[in-house]
């Protein structure tokens, strides 16, 4: 049985959500409105993840709203204030929601609309009274969740644990790749990495969606830039696996990736790096020829990395070519 996790977080949001409650349950008693409890409720269904969830669900549930008034009222008007006539237009008000994706409406709306008949009234002071209870419900729910803000500090721990993650895969190839015994060296690593990912880019859309005015996307290229890279460390790890007989020149790269892993960080640009990877590549070609079938494909496979080593670095070279594009616009 999994245990609950109450921390300092889960009581500051319960004691948000009870706040937000009593504020708008207060402010609609204040008003003389009837059902002020309903307020209450509304502003607890309003109470979203992100500042653009609460935005975007006020947005629709206030659509929602007008078109349930339209359709209950004539319901009622046609067929009286019967639960029959309160069914059909349950019915006809899910089938809307559903075909505009207001399903978050149904319930909220649905419960100021049983006022209508339990009054068996629609005139307007009746329905401003609904309309009141649904803008202080919403308007509550929408103005306590403004608090929320980036927690840039949860997104530069799990960047900066994948980036570590990513260095030890670079140090153990750097090792690998000087032995022909390739026994114990798994792609584990990389069920790591896709977790870390995962957990990263779903903090990285949190906070993307907690800022309504000048959002900026950079965490969310930067861990597409690291999915990339790890698609062709995928790819390094399988060429190294089908070395079979290491090359002498296997020591120079051995070298170079630890280099690439004691470097490897957020702000470097890589460009001394791929400088001195092509300079590898111009030293490679002016070694003797293999003198064997085994030598022969060894080799190809050490260039094979080389090129894939030459990808890895062009796709940071080329995320921070854009960044510093963003920055001088």
């Amino acid at each position: 049985m999994r245990k609950p996790n109450i921390n300092g977080r889960t009581v500051f949001n319960a004691g948000k959500i009870s706040l937000s409650c009593i504020l708008s349950m207060t402010a609609a008693s204040i008003l003389g409105l009837n059902y002020s409890a309903t307020a209450g409720l509304i502003t607890i269904l309003s109470i979203q993840q992100t500042k653009k969830e609460t935005v975007i669900t006020a947005l629709k549930r206030l659509s929602a709203f007008f078109c349930a008034v339209v359709i209950s009222v004539l319901c009622f008007s046609l067929m009286g204030y019967t639960t029959l006539a309160f069914g059909v237009y349950l019915f006809i008000f899910v089938m809307l929601c559903m075909i505009l994706d207001w399903q978050m409406a149904t319930v909220p709306i649905s419960v100021l609309i049983t006022h209508l008949l339990a009054e068996k009234s629609c005139d307007i002071s009746l329905l401003a009274n609904e309309f009141l209870l649904f803008a202080i419900g919403a308007g509550a729910g929408t103005l306590i969740n403004m608090h929320l803000h980036n927690d840039q500090r949860k997104m530069d721990l799990r960047r900066e644990n994948l980036d570590n993650e990513i260095k030890a895969i670079l140090e153990r190839m750097s090792q690998r790749i000087l032995t022909d015994d390739k026994s114990g060296y798994n792609s584990d690593c990389f069920k790591r990495i896709d977790r870390l990912l995962s957990d990263a880019r779903r903090i990285a859309d949190e906070n993307l969606n907690n800022k309504l005015i000048g959002a900026e996307s950079y965490d969310i290229d930067y861990l597409k830039m690291r999915e990339n890279q790890c698609s062709v460390l995928m790819e390094m790890y399988k060429s190294i696996l089908k070395i079979s007989v290491t090359p002498e020149q296997a020591e120079v790269i051995s070298d170079f990736l630890k280099k690439i892993s004691a470097e490897y960080h957020e702000k470097n640009d890589v460009k001394k790096l791929i400088s001195e990877l092509d300079e590898l590549f111009e030293h490679m070609r002016h070694q003797k020829m293999p003198e064997s079938r085994t030598e022969f494909e060894n080799r190809a496979l050490l260039f094979s990395l080389m090129f894939q080593i030459k990808d890895f670095l062009s796709i940071k070279y080329e995320f921070m070519e854009k960044q510093e594009k963003h920055m001088q616009t």
